[in-house]
């Protein structure tokens, strides 16, 4: 604590995902009055960030110098340099979270020992809505297991795959008690409901956030479809393209670039596991898939693509309050997101059209599965309590050591109210573009 006048001055460090340092000051006044005895009083002022200590300069650099040796034209050069969007701007609804959970951190920190919550002693039952043992159910251990210790709660995980993701909402919608006891880890899956896919019968916008984390997926093709460098993704006639199914993010992200693109393809679902679309593209039943960030470390960063049997072309983020799209530091400088890799093939112009709307709307509310859910009608301070506790939970040192471990990834979440959109605002699409995604979740085989 730091003497300035009549108060004492707190400081609390933490890091962002982006490595951003931020210091957020907090000072306790003593106020006196008419022989009032002091009186402290907590005061938040506002967060200060300091600049980064390394900055994209050099990868920046790199990547410009990459776009030179591909034949790219010299206005994606220009576009990802002259048009680089103001990182607070892009990132504002991204790194709102912080300053939620930094106040709630600091409250911890500096007010009087609290008093036992709703949660303390309790068992709390978190549906996955996915099978057991897959990625999703991992990282819901991961997170759970430092997200109990600030509910001082006991963690109780039941699978309840189906349908996408579709069964285990509409148990949360139809089933689960609103008491805050009953909680889902997973993907909110909006497009179920968007596109009134068969089975869906829970509403999105019925449902209480309390937070959910980002995922990113990669497409890679094989080189021996003509692929030697991104570049060549154009000169393709056609592609075999594999995925899960009609509906999932990961045959979505495959088949909506390549309609942006205007690059033919047949798309083949049922491969139903990612180590089932690793063997098929090494097999050469494939050429072509999307893989979210783990599988791409998992299967085939140190492997087909080390090796050059394949290529990754670009990779896929969430889109953020602009319309633009989050750069990750994780993936190497000559790996372009596909909105940079459109605008480098066609001389810095803009994606357009119907199925470019819908990609973007993807991209928006497709992109965080690591999402945490409670049923309609929750009290309020039940709610409260979880999202501080969600909010304590991504700052911890130790989950942040855990997740980065295990995802070679920085955590990406939004928490409590600057999470809402993704439930309220996911049915804002253009008719074309909500058309377009029909045919696409309609089709088995093109």
């Amino acid at each position: 604590m730091l003497p300035v006048d009549d108060k004492k001055i707190a400081a609390v460090f933490v890091f962002d995902d982006q490595g951003a340092k931020i210091t957020l000051f907090f000072s306790i006044r003593r106020r006196f009055a008419d022989g009032e005895p002091a009186n402290p009083s907590l005061e938040t002022g506002n967060a200060k960030r300091l600049p980064p200590q390394a900055g994209g300069g050099e990868g920046s650099a790199h990547r410009s110098k990459t776009l030179e040796t591909r034949g790219f034209r010299a206005a994606a050069e220009t576009d990802s340099m002259s048009r680089k969007i103001d990182r607070e701007e892009v990132m504002d609804r991204h790194r709102k979270p912080f300053r939620f959970l930094m106040l709630a951190f600091a409250l911890g920190v500096l007010a009087s020992p609290a008093q036992a919550g709703f949660y303390e002693g309790k068992d709390l039952n978190v549906i996955i809505n996915a099978g057991a043992g897959g990625g999703l159910t991992r990282t819901a251990r991961l997170f759970m297991a430092t997200m109990k210790k600030y509910l001082h709660a006991n963690v109780v995980i039941k699978n309840v795959p189906g349908g996408g993701g579709v069964k285990g909402l509409n148990f949360l919608a139809e089933k689960a008690k609103p008491d805050g006891l009953t909680v889902l880890w997973g993907p909110a899956n909006q497009a179920a409901k968007l596109l009134d896919l068969p089975g869906t019968r829970y509403d999105p916008k019925k449902l209480v956030i309390i937070g959910a984390g980002a995922n990113s997926y990669v497409t890679i093709v094989r080189a021996d479809a003509g692929i030697k460098d991104p570049a060549d993704l154009l000169k393709v006639k056609r592609l075999t393209v594999g995925g899960r199914s009609t509906t999932d993010g990961l045959g979505m992200f495959a088949r909506l670039p390549l309609d942006v693109l205007g690059v033919g393809y047949r798309y083949v679902p049922g491969y139903n596991s990612q180590p089932k679309m690793n063997a098929a593209i090494r097999a050469r039943e494939i050429q072509a898939l999307t893989t979210g960030h783990p599988g791409y470390i998992a299967f085939y960063k140190d492997t087909i693509l080390k090796s050059g049997d394949a290529v990754a072309v670009y990779y896929h983020s969430p889109m953020g309050p602009t319309g633009e799209p989050q750069r990750l530091p994780h993936y190497p400088a000559d790996l372009m997101h596909f909105v940079d890799f459109y605008r480098g093939a066609h001389g810095g112009k803009d994606p357009s059209g119907p199925m470019w709307e819908a990609y973007k709307w993807f991209a928006t509310y497709q992109t965080r599965p690591l999402g945490l859910y409670a049923p309609h009608g929750t009290p309020s301070d039940r709610v409260s309590e979880l999202r501080t506790a969600f909010a304590k939970t991504i700052i911890d040192k130790e989950f942040v050591a855990a997740y980065e471990k295990r995802l070679k990834a920085a955590p990406n979440f939004v928490v409590g109210k600057d999470a809402e959109y993704l439930l309220t605002d996911y049915d804002v699409i253009s008719p074309q573009a909500r058309e377009g995604l029909k045919k696409l979740t309609a089709r088995k085989r093109n």
